[in-house]
């Protein structure tokens, strides 16, 4: 089951609260937008599914107190001057989708959609977002990126990989590198590793260099949705005439807004060539024999779904497919996998504006992981692997972090 499966007749950019009347009107209040799915359950200690309603206790911060929040303001029931709170409610959730994805199963609502809407309301009368995230928003619009690094520094990750720019020659394949992972130096490996992997198994690869921008998924998640369309619209007049036949994303983030959210956003052009997610990529690489592992691995491992990729994608059997191709490496699961998983805590703005609960949900699965006997975490995400990795830097009991990249990187002796 995919996050996108089922299409709105009217784009979801264009929606508004309204919209959502009779769906805010029949919430049951059953709770399922809490829990974790409940043929699934195996445990007590793992039986839920909404970080925020799990730490904070309180019907506002889970999905069902999105939609009767959502309701109450519809009807006029209150207003934001009687809920001083209301801001943070709203924002403090990851937007991991496992609400919805449980909602859809017994009423085929969307709470997390209504969820987005509200943030989008909230902009929109000048009540959100939350002032770091006004930071981060300032930041896109002056440097095309949120994490207000000169755009002439996108490509330094590149200087020693013997890689196309795709402004001055043509290529097959681009690799769109997302913001996170060309600015942050501690995710260099992950864009380095990738690169080298695609061209080792003989892709025609190419990148933007310092042209490319932020795809605009932070600021959607967060509610700015004329800032978003506004990228939307640069970047798919952008990539259209690159030429290029396909482009893979390391970022679940930039592999959502690109190949999904763009369209939905009304009368946007288009986009010509087909995305993948670099977890898609490279199981097609192994499964055509571009790839040949040359080195055993002796190591248990268990696979974190990012949510970006796993709920809201539908991406979940190629990167454990990859895993266990790997010779020696053994894959052990959490009990709460794929759709059912246990956000990193990380995205939605919430490692923005809240870090203590998003590093307090890392932690969560962290401990969830260690249940399993696991050497290390793997994971395909530089969200995932931000916020789970400071929280692994404060545990400092041996557990490993790898991205799926790092993994291959080392079973292709590379």
């Amino acid at each position: 089951m995919a996050y996108y499966d089922k299409k709105p007749e009217k784009k979801f950019f264009e929606k508004e609260l309204a919209d959502y009347r009779d769906s805010v009107w029949g919430c049951a209040r059953c709770n399922w937008c809490q829990n974790h799915w409940g043929w699934n359950v195996k445990s007590a200690e793992y039986s839920e599914v909404c970080p925020a309603f799990h730490e904070y206790r309180i019907f506002p911060y889970s999905g069902m107190g999105k939609m009767h929040i959502a309701r109450a303001l519809l009807e006029g029931d209150f207003d934001y001057d009687d809920a001083p709170e209301l801001k943070k409610f709203i924002y403090t959730c990851t937007t991991c989708g496992a609400c919805e994805m449980n909602c859809q199963r017994l009423q085929d609502k969307e709470p997390l959609q209504v969820n987005e809407t509200l943030r989008a309301q909230l902009v929109k009368d000048g009540i959100g977002p939350m002032s770091e995230h006004k930071n981060l928003i300032k930041s896109v619009k002056n440097y095309d990126n949120p994490w207000m690094q000169p755009r002439t520094q996108r490509d330094r990750w590149a200087k020693k990989i013997a890689i196309k720019d795709i402004n001055k020659e043509k290529a097959q394949t681009l690799f769109f590198v997302g913001c996170t992972s060309a600015f942050d130096n501690t995710q260099w490996h992950v864009a380095q590793n990738t690169a080298r992997i695609l061209i080792h198994a003989g892709v025609d690869l190419g990148i933007l260099g310092k042209s490319e921008i932020c795809c605009g998924s932070p600021v959607a998640r967060i509610g700015d949705r004329e800032t978003f369309v506004s990228l939307a619209k640069r970047n798919v007049e952008q990539l259209n005439n690159t030429g290029v036949k396909e482009i893979v994303t390391f970022c679940p983030g930039c592999y959502r807004a690109i190949n999904h959210d763009y369209t939905e956003i009304p009368g946007l052009e288009s986009l010509n060539p087909k995305v993948y997610h670099t977890a898609e990529y490279l199981y097609k690489l192994v499964k055509g024999k571009k790839l040949s592992f040359n080195k055993e691995i002796k190591m248990r491992v268990t696979w974190h779904d990012p949510c970006h990729l796993g709920r809201h994608c539908g991406i979940y059997e190629e990167p454990r497919a990859i895993l266990k191709a790997i010779p020696g490496v053994e894959l052990v699961e959490m009990e709460r996998i794929m759709d059912q998983s246990w956000c990193c805590g990380g995205g939605g703005g919430a490692r923005t504006a809240f870090m203590d609960f998003a590093q307090k949900t890392a932690a969560k699965r962290i401990e969830e992981a260690k249940k399993t006997g696991a050497d290390a975490i793997v994971t395909a995400c530089p969200f995932c692997e931000q916020n789970i990795g400071d929280a692994l830097s404060n545990m400092d009991d041996g557990m490993q972090l790898y991205d799926l990249t790092d993994m291959l990187m080392r079973a292709l002796e590379m």
